[in-house]
């Protein structure tokens, strides 16, 4: 599969940005709409059926997930990320069998507690 950027929770200028420096490689970025962010991560990556009635999920702040990049691809896109000037989006991480189950939400909390431990 092509690769694929969700951007989950980021403003339209910021996700446009990040869409272009994408693209400008040939891996596709999507927008996710917070009344998406219910969905299973597999669904918003076209792997999974949509669940019918999602549960309502609220998600502060942005994050990426990254999807279908093998190594040197996932390297290239996150250092083009880095020279665009755009600010990092500190909530990232890489679709798998465990997290693809996962909501927005769900991913966010955990990515947080993540966060959190490795401050300590």
């Amino acid at each position: 599969m092509q690769p694929l950027i969700l951007c989950i929770h980021m403003d339209k200028e910021r996700s446009l940005r990040l869409s272009l420096a994408a693209m400008s490689r040939g891996i596709r970025a999507r927008v996710t709409d917070p009344a998406q962010e219910g969905q299973t991560l597999g669904a918003l990556c076209g792997l999974d059926d949509p669940l019918p009635h999602p549960p309502q999920v609220q998600v502060p702040e942005e994050m990426l997930v990254l999807a279908f990049f093998d190594d040197a691809v996932l390297e290239d896109i996150l250092n083009a990320l880095r020279a665009s000037g755009l600010p990092p989006v500190k909530l990232k991480a890489v679709l798998t069998q465990t997290n693809r189950q996962w909501n927005c939400g769900r991913l966010y909390r955990e990515l947080k507690s993540e966060q959190a431990a490795l401050s300590r």
